[in-house]
């Protein structure tokens, strides 16, 4: 049964476009005003331990309202903001929890504007500088929303610092010299960081890495590998995080892949009762693992992929981007079942453990940001990397069939 839910959608001032963020309640931050400076001052910390921060209101000037979004756009935004919060670090471990709630798991199918005039609200954010553990010496902007470094709001304010003098002074000061000199000194550290995660790739997976819809993954899974390799045992742990949360992508964008050329279109009736998930956990074990025996997999399945819920499966088998890389998995074997030319059945005969490989990646990714889960460490991040290579090798056809980099 549907429920309604009012919420609230974010528009830029400057272009009029709606950010991908949709939120039920709006949590307003305290305000001092600053005698020295005139401007407010924000108030954080608990009531016995208070803390001011100094806060830097960007203005968007005299601009023309901007016109109401429409239901489309509105509807597309919370898509969006689900799709975010499922490549965030924390969505991985929900897998087993449907009482989850975040204001990013709203599906909206219809909205009804309850006000088309905007309500002006700062949001607030924040800039800083990684302690320890980034060579090129970069700063990062902070999403608004919770969902970790926002590089969206980096490009938005490197836009604004171009009329706004003061704003650049800001950020000169925290970096301790001129943007420009940075910006020089980044993009030569970038341009040398990817060419490195190119060559790497190219060595595991061929030349014909480039022509895989997933490469930009792929890549980006790599600069990270570089970076950490490069910094060593003083690896920041949120690089090291970063870099798994990279490995992830990388598979699910191999996944998405694999399911344009191989739709796993219906396969999710297997464990649905008419329109109903099957309840019983023992029989949709049962078909899960029948259908990796078929395929030539070894069985029993990594407990996680096991105890697969039949709505993550069928989550899977539809294009819109809510689905997850466990439940991806499940529905691509559930395919291979029944046709002979699926790139799994290949897969299998090369690697009949790729499924605990896969397994692995994801839990290697999900635990090392769950509460209370030990810290992840650059010695085990490393070997992740070339679990992915190995699975994307065989799933793709590049490279050649080495054994796993794991034993």
């Amino acid at each position: 049964m549907s429920r309604m839910v009012t919420g609230h959608v974010f528009q830029d001032p400057w272009t009029g476009d709606l950010w991908p963020r949709f939120v039920e309640k709006l949590d307003y931050v305290e305000l001092q005003q600053n005698p020295n400076t005139g401007f407010p001052d924000l108030l954080l910390g608990s009531k016995g331990k208070p803390r001011r921060e100094r806060a830097f209101m960007v203005l968007p000037g005299d601009l023309a309202l901007p016109p109401a979004p429409a239901a489309s756009e509105i509807v597309r935004a919370t898509r969006r903001h689900r799709s975010a919060l499922r490549r965030s670090e924390s969505y991985e471990n929900t897998d087993e929890d449907d009482t989850f709630a975040h204001a990013g798991t709203v599906a909206l199918e219809r909205v009804s504007l309850v006000d088309d005039r905007p309500t002006p609200v700062f949001v607030t954010s924040f800039l800083y500088l990684p302690e320890t553990g980034d060579i090129a010496g970069e700063w990062h902007a902070c999403d608004p929303f919770g969902l970790g470094v926002s590089p969206a709001l980096r490009r938005a304010l490197e836009r604004e610092m171009r009329s706004s003098t003061g704003l650049r002074a800001v950020l000169e000061s925290m970096i301790g010299r001129s943007l420009d000199q940075q910006i020089e000194e980044q993009q030569r550290w970038a341009g040398e960081v990817r060419a490195a995660a190119i060559n790497n790739i190219e060595k595991a997976l061929t030349v014909g890495a480039r022509d895989l819809p997933q490469y930009e993954d792929l890549v980006a899974l790599e600069y990270a590998h570089v970076e950490a390799e490069l910094l060593g045992e003083s690896c920041p742990e949120h690089k090291l995080r970063d870099l798994l949360g990279a490995a992830r992508r990388a598979l699910e964008g191999t996944f998405k892949a694999l399911f344009e050329r191989h739709p796993p279109r219906q396969v999710w009736r297997r464990v649905y009762t008419d329109r109903r998930p099957v309840e019983d956990e023992v029989y949709c074990q049962s078909v899960y693992e029948a259908s990796a025996k078929a395929v030539g997999f070894r069985v029993p399945l990594p407990e996680a992929l096991a105890r697969m819920k039949p709505n993550h499966v069928k989550a899977a088998c539809y294009p819109d981007g809510s689905w997850r890389l466990r439940g991806a998995i499940v529905a691509a074997v559930l395919a291979a079942r029944d046709e002979p030319g699926h790139p799994l059945r290949r897969a299998a005969t090369h690697e009949p453990r790729l499924l605990d490989l896969l397994d692995n990646v994801a839990k290697k990714a999900g635990g090392a940001v769950h509460a209370g889960a030990e810290r992840p460490s650059f010695q085990s991040v490393l070997p992740v990397v070339a679990d992915v290579h190995r699975a994307v090798g065989l799933l793709s056809g590049l490279g050649q069939p080495l054994d796993s980099a794991r034993s």
